[in-house]
């Protein structure tokens, strides 16, 4: 076990890609209150130049956003965005040592089905809900710093904690189907896919809530909830919300059926591993 988790450590933090991880995270949750906060600085200066009342009502509407406005964003940029980038960067981990067959020499060597899975399901998932709690601690901190607040740090936290297990469950996603296929590829693009359309397919059919993708919205949502909408637009858009309940019972069942199931992905992954070993016990090896 200790050597399946140092194989593991070591392929992570060479080539720069935990770094990666870390610093595309927190660029992104810092991308909504920069830009942002130099779009209205920009407005500002234009509205002074032509100060016409018509023209002054337009700007308004992009200049007029509290910090939870931009929190909400900053949801928005590390759920989706940084989704795309840990799909990318945990490519190796996740299938692409079968597709190299560089997996060939641990296993060789007594590395175990469930030695070589379990360090991935610990370490990559719990990896990416850290980094992305903090990502969206450090994007609503530096929300005020540009925006007017106050900000509910109740809500944040729920906002956080929700869109840090929602990419856990994406991540543990990834990692199945890589694993169990050996086409880490595959596994990007139903992933992807996965995030792209079942949301929508679950609200037309208004199962939108209790399940993992409902965290996405929870996590918009709350974002929202921590403070006064300074934008008519985005009051307009949180007025119109459908998926964003914010009950306990949404927040707790959608977290702890995307654990659940993150867990079997784990237990799914091994059992396909076994099905695919070579016992050679006998004169004639078995598959």
């Amino acid at each position: 076990m200790i050597n399946g988790f140092k194989k593991e450590m070591m392929f992570f933090t060479r080539g720069g890609r935990m770094a990666a991880v870390i610093v595309v995270t927190i660029a992104l949750a810092l991308m909504a209150p920069v830009m942002f906060g130099m779009t209205s600085g920009m407005m500002e200066v234009m509205r002074d130049m032509s100060p016409s009342e018509e023209y002054t009502q337009m700007i308004d509407m992009f200049t007029n956003f509290s910090a939870a406005d931009i929190s909400m964003y900053n949801v928005e940029y590390v759920a989706s965005m940084g989704a795309i980038v840990i799909l990318f960067v945990f490519k190796g981990a996740a299938g692409g040592e079968q597709k190299l067959r560089s997996v060939i020499m641990p296993q060789c060597s007594g590395l175990s089905a469930v030695n070589y899975v379990l360090p991935k399901f610990l370490i990559y998932p719990v990896f990416v809900f850290f980094v992305t709690t903090a990502a969206i601690f450090v994007g609503a901190g530096a929300s005020l710093i540009f925006f007017e607040g106050p900000l509910d740090w109740g809500w944040i936290t729920v906002s956080a904690v929700c869109s840090a297990m929602f990419l856990t469950f994406s991540t543990s996603v990834q990692l199945c189907i890589g694993i169990s296929t050996g086409r880490s590829g595959l596994a990007i693009i139903m992933c992807i896919a996965m995030q792209m359309f079942l949301p929508s397919i679950l609200g037309m059919f208004r199962v939108d809530r209790f399940n993992p993708f409902a965290l996405y919205s929870i996590g918009l949502s709350s974002a929202m909830a921590s403070g006064q909408s300074g934008n008519a637009l985005m009051s307009a858009l949180e007025m119109t919300s459908t998926s964003g309940d914010l009950s306990a019972l949404n927040i707790a069942v959608s977290m702890g059926t995307a654990f659940v199931i993150s867990i079997l992905l784990y237990f799914v992954t091994i059992f396909v591993l076994h099905t695919k070993e070579v016992h050679n016990e006998g004169n004639e090896p078995v598959l």
